[in-house]
């Protein structure tokens, strides 16, 4: 049997505060409902935002548009597929780190991987890493590099949320 690699998602984004200043918005809930809804994805839900002396863990909920899957995937499911998203932060030293994970609901697909939100110069690099799985074969890579594509779009667009939130100055 051949195993193939999963996909990666890699992503670096960069802030100009110091990384207190940008996790103060991931736990705060009307942040993480907004800078969801400025994702533009289809049913985009807070599930959760549960903080805690040590973090904080994100639970969010939105659909990838069945008419960017490959038309044989789509032909497979009903409507857009749903995904579930976790973020487990806390804190480690003067940086934030978090385990976090995308699933498909009703699929055997899913994004695992880390985020870094650490120091650079006067402000932070968020470190996004993550492989993206679809042990279904012939076509798993092919739906691996469609989600990769849709989590790249989203974080971008969150990327820019976060930046527009930012005190400036």
């Amino acid at each position: 049997m051949i195993w193939r690699v999963p996909t990666p998602v890699n992503v670096t984004q960069q802030y100009d505060a110091p990384p207190t200043t940008v996790f103060a918005l991931f736990k705060d809930p009307d942040f993480v409902a907004g800078r969801l809804a400025h994702s533009g994805a289809p049913d985009a839900t807070v599930v959760s935002v549960d903080t805690s002396p040590d973090g904080v863990r994100l639970i969010t909920r939105q659909s990838i548009p069945a008419s960017v899957l490959p038309s044989m995937v789509a032909s497979m499911m009903q409507g857009d597929p749903v995904t579930e998203r976790t973020e487990d932060w806390h804190g480690d030293g003067d940086s934030y780190v978090a385990d976090f994970s995308l699933v498909v609901k009703g699929a055997p697909a899913a994004i695992r991987g880390t985020m870094t939100l650490a120091p650079a110069g006067n402000g932070s690099t968020l470190v996004i890493n993550g492989q993206a799985t679809v042990p279904i074969p012939m076509f798993g890579s092919r739906i691996e590099g469609v989600i990769a594509e849709q989590i790249g779009n989203l974080l971008s667009h969150e990327e820019t949320y976060t930046r527009s939130h930012l005190p400036t100055g």
